[in-house]
């Protein structure tokens, strides 16, 4: 063999190489589909649950069941936001849906934070103390973590006691 042929040879088995990786979760679909299909029809229950709902406290909780489900996807941010944010504007008074919407988004620190921004927005903090209490000590313990930012951490623990 020559030695020009020595990185022709190389470059092939890499493209090779790159190849099977590229193509490797055609091997795995089966097992993806299956997750995937058990997924979907633990969502189509929920969904079920939440049309069927009675009052705003069920249909709060069958909210966060299917966020908490969408939150599991690479690519179910946006949804198990909205999924939060629904389950809030249904049971506002609720300080579980608050923890459990805090608790679904903390690998997501920005989607919690716009998430309970609204939430202190559009609720009235005298109705709903425990929850408020709830939303604002998580606001505070995401900015004094990975958010960074201790004058709005002391302003909202200002306001947290201020709410006392």
């Amino acid at each position: 063999m020559q030695d020009a042929f020595i990185p022709l040879l190389l470059g092939a088995g890499i493209f090779f190489l790159f190849t099977l990786w590229r193509v490797r979760p055609l091997f795995l679909l089966k097992s993806w589909r299956t997750k995937r299909r058990g997924a979907a029809g633990a969502l189509r229950e929920i969904q079920a649950r939440i049309a069927a709902a009675a009052d705003g406290r069920a249909r709060a909780i069958a909210l966060c069941d299917a966020a908490d489900i969408v939150a599991k996807r690479a690519a179910g941010k946006a949804s198990a936001e909205g999924l939060y944010l629904r389950a809030t504007r249904s049971d506002p008074t609720s300080a579980d849906v608050v923890a459990r919407a805090v608790s679904g988004l903390a690998r997501r620190p920005r989607a919690l934070e716009s998430l309970l921004w609204r939430y202190l927005a559009t609720v009235r903090w005298n109705d709903s103390a425990t929850a408020t209490a709830t939303a604002l000590d998580a606001l505070r313990a995401l900015y004094e973590g990975p958010l960074r930012n201790a004058l709005r951490a002391r302003a909202l623990a200002n306001a947290r006691d201020a709410l006392k």
